[in-house]
């Protein structure tokens, strides 16, 4: 694919392809029908005056808070982004990709004031704002296709990206996952707490860490050695949600005391004659018993309980980590009233915690970090920002939309990117944004927006196409109709099935659609997962670092070669042009948003004079192959 001086910028290619830390520099079941399913449109409802006034306002005072600690420490802010720096990243920033061709030509064209505002406008009303949010918040939250065993996971990974499509506030998105009970396909939001089912006391932990910002997993064993709290706080912490359950029994009083699986089991020998007395219905029966609700069921200390606070075995009163402690009175759910206090306004550091972590989206760093290891005597770089973006995100009733409408507002957002690795342990003061590695998503989903152009937005196969055929009630189905519906869903899942709706969108066995539409995690092979997407299993398990697969990836992997197929809208772009200077700047405004500078203009133009066609070839491998794609600047 190269001709022999594809070197321009191949001399960063290495190190920006291996990652190297730049910040250094830096469910009686009807036949389903195929039906692709478009996207939710959503409606753009232009901001009120009085509206957008309150955005601007609101940014002014963060500037304001920001410049302040400039003057403090001796600061000097980061010169203003450029256009071509500003549309990139914002495009990546709120729609996780990078823009366009036309796109990025548009905005920098344009010269009529408020440009940037109304950009931003435009890039949280469209898919991508909800596509995008997803795929933090599935990291945050290990969403998975399986959940457990026979538990899918469709249905909340759905109802989450559903929750940002629709714009539910904060607060409320929290409240519904702590509180939700039945099974998965009857309320979505239950896979949050299916997702730890059998490990109650894991569950308390994860919960503590993702909303309040706090790390208590070390009292779970014994008192933390590094903060205050101790192994009773925990148990504490703990009783208000001992009581879940996340599986009910197989003799459960509502199935008549009697095992409805054996049962249902011992019926289906009977009609079906190639059962094979494994797990073949595991899917209906086990699956249908995966249900969370409540019992009155209390904590006690652990046998082996050591310190002079408590004794072994003693049962545990309920009790909050902060203060103001909610009230549990006789007859209240328990775990509703802790899902109401850890929501609530009054808890010190669930608003906190939230704008602390919108905040490093935007910029790459928290006002606290880590994000998600607050002490009682952590101190943001800035406290009074801190204090401010807590009353704002209060003032806007929890939503985030709007709280990153007024981030992405300020000046100090809109500044060039600082390239100096902050050291460890040592404050930032936000001169800028700092250069981040893009996220593997936003990586995928970029080279997506590229090269392909879809008849249609994509969007996975609805979850209650299984979700219809699986849920079913224990009790009263028949084992001929679980037998038809277990031949159903075989249908809807085969390969025949899923590839006749896919088909269109493959290319080389790969389904070229947002990273949010394909499996929940994809496997291990896939080029996400080899440039660090997380497996699902730990709280943000996506990582940065570069590796000899991401490489070979780029060099000359299919997603690669996918720029310069003769359909790519790439390749449409540049043959739409008469010049070859016309040509080099489609290809570098479709790959880096930006025109070339004078000196890179020359050199690929010799490239093109000394290859032909090709040329424009190697070009576009070339620039893919930079640190400046890969980063966000």
């Amino acid at each position: 694919m190269c001709g022999k001086k594809t070197c321009f910028f191949l001399c960063a290619i290495a190190v920006a392809v291996m990652g190297q830390d730049v910040r250094a520099q830096r469910r009686k079941p009807k036949k389903q029908e195929v039906v692709p399913v478009p996207v939710r449109p959503i409606k753009i409802a232009p901001l009120r005056d009085d509206q957008e006034k309150q955005v601007l306002r609101s940014a002014r005072v963060i500037d304001t808070l920001v410049e302040s600690n400039y003057r403090k420490h001796g600061i000097k802010p980061n010169p203003m982004a450029s256009d071509e720096q500003l549309v990139r990243r914002l495009y990546l920033d709120i729609t996780g990709a990078v823009p366009k061709y036309k796109q990025a030509r548009i905005y920098i064209r344009t010269k009529a004031k408020g440009k940037q505002a109304r950009l931003i406008d435009k890039l949280l009303e469209s898919p991508g704002y909800a596509s995008h949010s997803y795929n933090y918040w599935a990291d945050i939250l290990r969403i998975s296709d399986r959940i457990t065993n026979n538990v899918p996971g469709r249905p909340y990974a759905e109802w989450v990206k559903k929750c940002f499509e629709e714009n539910k506030p904060y607060d409320k998105f929290v409240y519904e996952m702590l509180t939700a009970e039945g099974k998965i396909w009857e309320n979505p939001a239950v896979g949050y707490i299916q997702r730890d089912a059998g490990m109650p006391l894991d569950a308390v932990n994860n919960t503590v860490r993702i909303f309040l910002g706090t790390q208590i997993g070390c009292a779970q064993c014994h008192d933390h050695p590094f903060d205050r709290w101790t192994q009773k706080e925990f148990y504490e912490m703990a009783a208000y949600t001992y009581g879940v359950r996340t599986n009910r029994s197989a003799r459960d009083k509502m199935f008549g005391g009697k095992n409805i699986v054996a049962h249902l089991r011992n019926e289906l020998k009977k009609i079906d004659d190639k059962y094979d007395g494994g797990g073949k219905y595991n899917r209906f029966l086990n699956a249908n018993l995966r249900e969370v609700y409540d019992i009155n069921r209390l904590l006690v200390l652990p046998k082996d309980y050591q310190y002079d606070n408590g004794k072994p075995r003693e049962k545990v009163t309920p009790h909050a980590l902060f203060d103001p402690q909610p009230v549990l009175k006789p007859g209240d759910n328990p775990r509703q009233v802790i899902a109401r206090w850890i929501t609530s306004r009054e808890n010190p550091r669930f608003t906190k915690t939230i704008v602390n972590r919108l905040w490093k989206r935007a910029f790459g760093l928290g006002l606290i970090e880590p994000v998600d290891d607050m002490k009682d005597d952590t101190v943001a770089t800035n406290p009074e920002l801190l204090d401010f973006l807590v009353s704002e995100m209060h003032r806007l009733d929890f939503d985030m939309k709007e709280f990153m409408r007024i981030i992405y507002n300020t000046k100090t957002y809109q500044r060039e990117a600082t390239l100096v690795e902050n050291e460890l342990g040592t404050d930032y003061h936000f001169p800028g944004p700092i250069l981040r590695r893009m996220t593997p998503e936003q990586v995928w989903d970029s080279f997506i927006n590229i090269a392909v152009t879809p008849p249609k937005e994509y969007q996975r196969e609805p979850a209650f196409v299984q979700a219809n055929l699986l849920n079913i009630d224990l009790a009263s189905i028949t084992p001929e109709e679980v037998f038809a519906r277990d031949k159903e869903l075989r249908r809807v899942t085969s390969y025949k099935f899923r590839n006749a709706r896919d088909k269109k969108f493959r290319h080389q066995n790969l389904l070229l659609v947002r990273a949010s539409e394909l499996p929940q995690p994809v496997p291990p092979s896939h080029f996400l997962r080899q440039f660090g997407q997380s497996d699902r299993e730990t709280i943000q398990g996506n990582y940065d670092d570069g590796s000899v697969p991401q490489i070979l990836q780029m060099f000359n992997g299919p997603l690669t070669h996918l720029l310069l197929h003769k359909n790519s809208s790439l390749v449409a772009n540049v043959q739409a042009k008469k010049t070859p200077e016309d040509r080099i700047d489609t290809i570098f405004l479709s790959i880096l948003s930006r025109f070339p500078n004078e000196e890179e203009k020359k050199i690929a133009l010799q490239e093109v004079r000394e290859n032909g066609a090709a040329g424009y070839g190697n070009v576009v491998w070339a620039l893919v192959n930079t640190r400046e794609f890969l980063f966000v600047k």
